[in-house]
């Protein structure tokens, strides 16, 4: 896929699928830092109690829905460096050459944790739909089937989020995992058609990139197997909105 197709399904869908983007050498090494740093801090927190999102987390970890865990992870930590990136030139197509590194990390799904709540990133700056202010890059680091949850999007729905020019809607509810977002809230009271569930599984390397105000969740993991997903994201220069880390606490404090 060109850049300009990718640019045009960005900004209709919120999303695009990039199959095989990263190599196996990159791939390995991601994984090799993820399940390192995911299994010293999960250690390291022991069994001290964890709320559910980013306020009731540690600096360190946060627990987004009932068993998915996610881990910051620098690019430093991870030995990577963000415009060598194989999705770097994908990432300036939307958000310009001066885009920022917000966050990066892994999110990892136990087997059994059930489906989260529908949930956009960040909220809208302008009443007008602009184009994105913050992009997420997922990788799959290994093949993730249905079975093991992959992230589930409502094509479209980066349009309708915006609470801004919609009253019925609330930016808190809509990025906080409230159990009244579903994509067919967005539509209520309207002629609008409901936005378009997509969901595939991916191989190992694949990359799903998406518009941070698009409505999307990870599924539920039926597998025996822990299901990891590395994520960076990025925003443009000057944009400072930060809703994914937001704990002033950390898990080596007593």
């Amino acid at each position: 896929m060109n850049l300009s197709t990718f640019r045009n399904n960005i900004q209709t869908n919120g999303y695009v699928v990039l199959e095989n983007l990263c190599d196996e050498k990159l791939i390995a090494q991601i994984l090799a830092v993820a399940r390192r740093k995911a299994a010293a801090t999960r250690t390291a927190l022991g069994e001290r109690d964890i709320g559910i999102g980013s306020a009731a987390g540690f600096n360190e970890i946060v627990q987004r829905s009932p068993g998915r865990w996610d881990v910051p992870i620098s690019p430093d930590e991870f030995g990577v460096v963000d415009n060598k990136m194989p999705w770097w030139d994908h990432v300036t197509a939307i958000l310009g050459d001066d885009a920022e590194h917000s966050f990066s990390g892994v999110v990892s799904s136990d087997p059994g944790s059930p489906a989260q709540r529908w949930h956009t990133d960040s909220p809208h700056l302008n009443s007008e739909h602009r184009h994105a202010h913050a992009v997420n890059v997922l990788i799959a680091l290994q093949d993730i089937s249905l079975e093991m949850g992959p992230t589930e999007v409502a094509a479209g729905s980066h349009q309708l989020t915006n609470h801004l020019a919609n009253p019925s809607l609330v930016a808190d509810e809509l990025i906080y995992q409230d159990v009244d977002t579903p994509p067919e809230q967005l539509v209520k009271n309207s002629e609008l058609p409901v936005p378009e569930r997509f969901k595939t599984s991916m191989h190992a390397g694949t990359c799903l990139i998406f518009d941070d105000r698009l409505l999307h969740r990870g599924l539920a993991n039926h597998s025996a197997e822990v299901r990891h997903v590395a994520y960076f994201s990025y925003r443009q220069r000057g944009y400072s909105e930060n809703t994914h880390f937001e704990s002033s606490r950390s898990i080596h404090e007593r």
